[in-house]
């Protein structure tokens, strides 16, 4: 009899969502913070940080995207009733 195999908790990121995936980690203590915790992102700073970088602004312009819908997806999961 085989073994059953293992499970793999590892999560799959497709190539073309890295950079932004990358720049949300970056971004990760760059919240704005109300009475009810995080309520979103400070762009300013990701704004300044890839001009910085010399990421091109057209890049910046779907990298923001990106981020943000990673922003609201991490917001609903965080203010979920538990």
């Amino acid at each position: 009899m085989e073994a059953p195999p293992e499970e793999d908790d590892s999560c799959g990121i497709l190539p073309e969502n890295i950079d932004a995936l990358n720049w949300f980690l970056r971004m990760q203590t760059q919240w704005r913070v109300g009475m009810n915790g995080p309520t979103g992102m400070d762009y300013g700073l990701f704004l300044l940080w890839a001009k910085d970088e010399g990421v091109k602004r057209g890049d910046r312009v779907w990298l923001l995207d990106d981020l943000r819908l990673m922003e609201r997806e991490f917001l609903a999961a965080l203010h979920q009733p538990a």
